[in-house]
C-alpha cells in the first residue's frame, strides 16, 4: 500500500493547535459542516494590536470515501480513520493563542467526530503568516491488493496563510472617521462626524483643518478621499476643535422702573411714581444664581435709561434654560439701619443669545445674553496613505523546457521591492520554501507573485507567468534490428524520430520503423513532436553483410501469432541443419523475461508460449545458434 497524505483531515485540523491560554470551546455540528468531513466555518482576518477571539468547529468522518484519498491506496475500498493527534504547530504570529479540544487526541473510532479550537490574543504585527500544523494519523486500508492495512502515527502536515492587517487606531477620541481606518494601501475615503456635543441650551462650535485648505464648521462635513501619488507615505492631517460655549449677562437695559419700590420710610409717597427726585428708586440687579449683585455702582434717584455692564467671567452654569433675574431698589441706611432694600421685581429669562425683553407693571427693559469659549479640544488624525508597489512583472528565462531541465522565475524590477516579502504561487498551491525574488522551478504552471511592504502591509499581486515542461525521452529507448527492418523499443506517444544511415538524414522517416536499407550503420534521433527541443540521440546499430548472410541459416519460416497478442502466442520456425538452439525473449530494458535452450534440434518448432503475466510493451524473441542470431519484435497490449 502507497503512503498517502490524507489530506481531508489534515484539512480538518489545520486549526487543532494547542495553547492553554484561550477559553474552552464545545463542537457543534452546524449546517456548514461537509458530509464528507472538513471544517464548517473559517478564520476571521485579525488586526495588529487589537484582541482577536475566534471558534472553529469540524467534523472527521470515521469512514473517508473521498476519491483523492483511495486514489492513493492500491485497489483499497475504503480508508478508516482510527485516530488523529496533534503534534505541533509553527508560524503562528506573535500573541495569536490556541486551545484545542481533547487535549489533542482524537479517538475517532469511539465517535471522537467533531471538535473545535479556539483562537484568541492580541497579534503585534501585521503580516502574512504560514502556518504549518503537524500531527499524526492512524488509518486502515480496508480491501488493498495484500489484504488490510494499519499505518500508525502517519506524519503529516497543514499549511495555510494567516494574514494580519495593520493596526488602524488612531487614538482621537471627539470625532470618527468611518469603518476604513486610518491607514491604507493606495487611496482611503474618511467620513467625518464629531461627538461631543455642550448640554442644551449651551452652543457647540467645530472647527475642521482638513488638507489642502479646507475647512468647515459642520458637525458632519462629509466624507473626503485621499490618495497617494508618491513613492513614499503620504501623510494627510485632520484636525477638529470643539468648543463648549458658555453664556453669560454681556449688557443690562432698564428702560423704565413704574413701581414696586414705594412704602418704605424714605418712599412715603401715597402713589408710585418714578420721577425724578428724592423718592425715585436707586435701582441694582441681582443674579442669585450667578452671585452677581451691583449694588455698589447702583445710581441715585432714577427711574429710565439705566444701564449695567456685568463682567462676562460671570458666565452661566451649562444647562440653564432660565436665568432669574431680581430689580432692586436701594435704600440709603442710616447708622441704626431703620431703612431696607425693597425687591421691585423678579424675571425669568430665557438663556437664548441676543436680546431677552423683560417687562411687569413694575418695570420694563432687555438683557442682552452672549457667549464666551468655554470647554476645548483639539485633536488630530494623521490619516496615512501608504504607497502600494509597483505591480510587479513576472519573466521567465525559459517559457518550455524539457523535463530534468529547469527554468528561472524572477521579477525583473527586484531592486524597486526593497524592504518587501516575496509570496509565491504555482497555480493555486503556495510555495512554502520559495521566499525570494527569484527560483528555479522544474514544472509546468502558471506563477504568481504577492509582494508585501513589511513596513506598511500594503500589497500587489502580479499577473500568471505560464511555463511549460515539456517530456523528455527516456534513456532506456534503444535500436534493435529484426525481420529485415530498423525499429525504436520503445517510441513514446507523442514522439517523432529522425533516421539517418551511415551518417546521412533519411527524409520522409519519423516513424518508429526504417525498412532495412543495406548494410550500414543505423542510427535515429528521437525528439518530442511538440518541441523539438526534448531529443535525444540514440547509440548507433551496425549492420554487417556477414551477420545478413548468416542471419538465414539459422532458421526460416519465422512467424509469431497472433502479434500484437496478450502474452500468450504460436512460436513457428524451422532449422535446416542439427544444431544447438536458445529461445530468448526480453524487455525493452534488456531484461530476460523467456529463455529455452534446445540442444541438436532440427526440424519445425511449433509451440504456444504462455507469458500472459507480463507487463503491456514491446518485446523481443531472439533465436541463436552457432552459425547466426535472428531477432523478431512483439508487442504485449
Amino acid at each position: 500500500m502507497k503512503h498517502f497524505t490524507l489530506l481531508i483531515i489534515v484539512t480538518l485540523l489545520a486549526i487543532t493547535l494547542v495553547n492553554a491560554q484561550c477559553a474552552t470551546c464545545t463542537a457543534t455540528f452546524l449546517n456548514t459542516c461537509p458530509n464528507g468531513g472538513g471544517l464548517c466555518n473559517k478564520l476571521d482576518t485579525a488586526i495588529a494590536n487589537h484582541p482577536y477571539t475566534k471558534v472553529i468547529d469540524f467534523y472527521m468522518p470515521k469512514v473517508i470515501t473521498d476519491p483523492t484519498i483511495l486514489a492513493e491506496c492500491d485497489g483499497c475500498s475504503q480508508v478508516d480513520l482510527l485516530s488523529i493527534t496533534v503534534t505541533g504547530v509553527s508560524g503562528l504570529p506573535t500573541g495569536i493563542n490556541y486551545l484545542v479540544g481533547n487535549n489533542g487526541y482524537f479517538d475517532v473510532q469511539n465517535n471522537d467526530t467533531l471538535g473545535c479550537a479556539t483562537f484568541c490574543g492580541t497579534p503585534l504585527l501585521a503580516g502574512t503568516y504560514v502556518v504549518i500544523v503537524y500531527l499524526s494519523a492512524d488509518v486502515t486500508a480496508i480491501g488493498t491488493l495484500i489484504g488490510n492495512v494499519t499505518q500508525n502515527n502517519n506524519p503529516q502536515e497543514y499549511i495555510d496563510t494567516l494574514i494580519v492587517l495593520p493596526d488602524t487606531t488612531a487614538g482621537v477620541s471627539s470625532f470618527t472617521y468611518g469603518s476604513n481606518g486610518s491607514v491604507a494601501c493606495d487611496s482611503i475615503t474618511v467620513s467625518l462626524n464629531a461627538l461631543y456635543t455642550a448640554p442644551q441650551p449651551n452652543l457647540t462650535r467645530y472647527f475642521w483643518t482638513l488638507p489642502n485648505g479646507q475647512t468647515s464648521e459642520a458637525q458632519s462635513p462629509g466624507s473626503f478621499h485621499f490618495t497617494n501619488t508618491s513613492l513614499v507615505p503620504d501623510t494627510f492631517p485632520i484636525t477638529l476643535t470643539t468648543v463648549f460655549y458658555n453664556y453669560t449677562v454681556s449688557f443690562i437695559h432698564i428702560a423704565q422702573i413704574f413701581g414696586g419700590f414705594c412704602g418704605t420710610i424714605p418712599h412715603q409717597q401715597l402713589t408710585c411714581l418714578c420721577v425724578s427726585g428724592a423718592d425715585s428708586p436707586n435701582p441694582f440687579v441681582e443674579f442669585p444664581l450667578l452671585g452677581f449683585n451691583n449694588s455698589a455702582n447702583a445710581p441715585t434717584a432714577t427711574c429710565r435709561n439705566i444701564n449695567f455692564t456685568p463682567n462676562q467671567n460671570d458666565t452661566i452654569p451649562a444647562g440653564t434654560f432660565t436665568l432669574p433675574m431680581q430689580l432692586w431698589d436701594l435704600d440709603e441706611n442710616d447708622v441704626f439701619h431703620i431703612y431696607q432694600n425693597e425687591l421691585i421685581s423678579t424675571y425669568n429669562l430665557n438663556v437664548v443669545l441676543g436680546q431677552q425683553n423683560f417687562a411687569d407693571n413694575n418695570a420694563e427693559g432687555y438683557v442682552q445674553f452672549d457667549t464666551v469659549s468655554g470647554t476645548v479640544i483639539t485633536e488630530t488624525l494623521n490619516v496615512i496613505v501608504n504607497p502600494t508597489p509597483r505591480t510587479p512583472n513576472i519573466v521567465a528565462s525559459k517559457d518550455t523546457f524539457c523535463s530534468g531541465d529547469s527554468a528561472l522565475i524572477s521579477i525583473d524590477t527586484a531592486a524597486y521591492y526593497s524592504g518587501c516579502t516575496y509570496t509565491w504561487y504555482q497555480d493555486t498551491v503556495l510555495l512554502l520554501n520559495e521566499t525570494d525574488s527569484a527560483f528555479y522551478t522544474s514544472q509546468s504552471g502558471k506563477y504568481k507573485v504577492i509582494i508585501t511592504n513589511a513596513s506598511t502591509g500594503c500589497t500587489v499581486t502580479s499577473a500568471f507567468k505560464t511555463v511549460t515542461q515539456k517530456q523528455s525521452p527516456g534513456a532506456n529507448t534503444y535500436i534493435a534490428y529484426a525481420n529485415n527492418e530498423e525499429f525504436i523499443n520503445p517510441l513514446p506517444g507523442g514522439f517523432a524520430a529522425n533516421w539517418y544511415y551511415d551518417g546521412n538524414l533519411v527524409t520522409g522517416q519519423n516513424g518508429d520503423i526504417l525498412s532495412f536499407l543495406g548494410n550500414g550503420v543505423y542510427q535515429a534521433e528521437i525528439y518530442n513532436a511538440s518541441y523539438p527541443g526534448c531529443a535525444l540521440m540514440l547509440a548507433p546499430d551496425t549492420i554487417t553483410a556477414s551477420g545478413i548472410n548468416e542471419v538465414s541459416k539459422v532458421v526460416y519460416n519465422l512467424n509469431i501469432l497472433p502479434n500484437p497478442n496478450n502474452g500468450s502466442f504460436l512460436l513457428q520456425f524451422s532449422s535446416p541443419a542439427i544444431q544447438h538452439l536458445e529461445i530468448k525473449m526480453h524487455n525493452v530494458i534488456g531484461e530476460l523475461v523467456y529463455d529455452k535452450d534446445m540442444e541438436n534440434f532440427i526440424g519445425n518448432f511449433n509451440e504456444q508460449i504462455n507469458l500472459t503475466g507480463l507487463n503491456k510493451g514491446i518485446y523481443v524473441v531472439t533465436i541463436e545458434s552457432p552459425t547466426g542470431i535472428v531477432n523478431r519484435k512483439i508487442v504485449i497490449q
